[in-house]
């Protein structure tokens, strides 16, 4: 049978389609409550949330991009209402579909050029983050997102802990029981049935008035606890222990210009 022509733009066009997204957005919200409720889960870190919860006011969550898929397991919405940026991209409508049937609330936006209209959206993001979080919900972050360096922090968690006088905290999960695929983030996709842990990392402050310096130091506190968090849910789960990329080759590519295509292209600091 000879090829045809446009056979992977039309695929592609029908994995596009809203009721498509919509189908598979539903299908892998009900497997991860699968694995949610099959997995027998070891949580450490009791004592970083509990206070958290219990006080009711809002704050950054932070998670690797990596194991975003499993966010929602170790949290409930009796507590802070969760909420997630998410870009206006067409892969974007099926993270947010998936998202909201995980029960996230999702925030769409990104941040490009001035004038443009995706600037104006990241500027609406930005507004409807920090009243999320000033009226008592959590901001999810993964501060490597979109496209990384793997386990390194951006300074957007660290900037709207300072817009909103909350803090960050650092949140890891892991199963025994998964795919660990050979992405950039190391993305790994949980199987049901087996164990799982749940750690959360001790919550980095950010002052109000923090200076350039002071944001520089918090940004790099909460992604040694976030590695480190990370690290530790990878041992209690008996598998492979996932490692940041390499520092040396993130300062390499850490150029002004490259920062500057970064944060247009992919609203670098404020996902």
């Amino acid at each position: 049978m000879p090829p045809v022509a446009g056979r992977p733009e039309v695929f592609k066009s029908i994995l596009r389609h809203n009721l498509t997204q919509n189908i598979l957005a539903t299908v892998l919200a009900g497997y991860m409550a699968i694995v949610k409720r099959t997995t027998r889960w070891t949580v450490e870190g009791r004592d970083n949330v509990t206070p958290i919860w219990e006080s009711g006011l809002g704050f950054v969550g932070c998670v690797w991009h990596g194991r975003f898929l499993l966010s929602n397991s170790g949290w409930s919405k009796h507590y802070q209402d969760p909420a997630i940026l998410i870009s206006q991209s067409n892969d974007g409508n099926f993270i947010s579909m998936t998202a909201q049937r995980l029960g996230l609330s999702v925030i769409r936006g990104s941040s490009h050029r001035e004038g443009s209209d995706k600037t104006r959206s990241g500027t609406s993001a930005m507004m409807q983050m920090v009243d999320h979080i000033q009226n008592g919900g959590v901001i999810v972050i993964t501060p490597d997102g979109p496209r990384g360096p793997r386990m390194r922090c951006g300074p957007g968690p660290a900037r709207l802990a300072r817009m909103t006088g909350s803090f960050m905290l650092p949140y890891a999960l892991s199963t025994r029981n998964r795919i660990l695929f050979k992405s950039w983030d190391r993305f790994m996709f949980p199987l049901p049935f087996g164990r799982g842990a749940i750690v959360w990392g001790e919550p980095v402050t950010v002052a109000e008035d923090a200076d350039k310096a002071a944001l520089k130091n918090a940004t790099a506190t909460l992604e040694a606890r976030m590695i480190a968090a990370n690290q530790r849910a990878d041992v209690i789960a008996g598998k492979e222990i996932v490692q940041p990329a390499d520092s040396r080759k993130t300062a390499r590519i850490n150029d002004a210009e490259t920062q500057r295509k970064i944060s247009e292209k992919e609203a670098r600091e404020i996902s």
